[in-house]
């Protein structure tokens, strides 16, 4: 979860670098995930000349990756009703020994910790608790809601318009009002679905309508104003939306990028 390349292992040294970060308060709180995920946002931004930041990807998904960490794994309490995640309790998430600057990854220990409490159900997190957070991180760094991408070199990174990529439906100013940033992801998804699915299933239609119907009641649910179309030409600049790069020719309606 946002911890680096997990899917071949914990990514260690960055794991020690966002231990350092903590290193007070013995704290992942949301605060201090919010600062280290502006720092691996920069990162993409001087180090991939073709990092995308997708409408699902990037304003839907990655802020629920890194809230989940501390909102699901935390350690909840009477003296902390919303968790406290611990640096060793997290270690045992991710099945990680040792210490700062010496830290090892034990492939298969990946486990719930003992006397680990999860929180209240009467107080469940949910899309409004999601919302809140997915809102305060973005209100302290508004690059977390930029649509767009590199152009193929590092530190090329352009940001969407979003006033011209929605038809006037959303602006940047509006982004930062309510619950709107959640909807401007979900309803862009809804639109961007086709391009996503085409390159999984022959036949979309199936998938298209499920995942339609699921996202537009979410959508529905937040009451914010509906997006009927998108401005796809916009996306025609970037490799990593198209794919178009390291000698391969996306096809023509290119990817979503998750």
């Amino acid at each position: 979860m946002s911890l680096g390349n997990y899917h071949n292992g914990a990514d260690v040294p960055l794991i020690d670098e966002m231990s350092r970060k903590r290193k007070s308060a013995d704290n992942y709180d949301r605060q201090l995930l919010t600062d280290y995920r502006t720092t691996r946002f920069q990162e993409s931004i001087s180090q991939s000349p073709y990092f995308f930041n997708a409408p699902f990807s990037g304003v839907i998904a990655q802020p629920a990756a890194w809230a989940f960490i501390y909102r699901f794994m935390s350690n909840k309490s009477y003296e902390y009703p919303e968790g406290k995640l611990k640096g060793d309790l997290l270690k045992k998430f991710y099945a990680i020994s040792g210490q700062d600057g010496d830290f090892t990854y034990t492939p298969g220990h990946e486990r719930i910790p003992d006397n680990w409490y999860i929180r209240n159900q009467l107080d469940a997190y949910s899309i409004p608790c999601l919302t809140l957070d997915t809102l305060s991180m973005s209100l302290q760094h508004l690059e977390f809601l930029s649509i767009g991408d590199k152009t193929g070199t590092t530190n090329s990174f352009v940001g969407l318009d979003p006033e011209k990529l929605t038809a006037g439906v959303f602006n940047a100013a509006t982004l930062a009002e309510g619950n709107n940033a959640l909807c401007y992801g979900l309803q862009l998804t809804v639109q961007e679905l086709p391009d996503l699915l085409s390159g999984l299933f022959t036949d979309i239609s199936g998938a298209q309508d499920k995942l339609g119907s699921v996202l537009n009641n979410a959508t529905d649910s937040l009451g914010r104003p509906k997006l009927s179309s998108v401005n796809k030409d916009q996306f025609a600049q970037f490799p990593g939306y198209t794919k178009a790069y390291s000698g391969y020719d996306a096809p023509s309606s290119g990817l979503l990028g998750l």
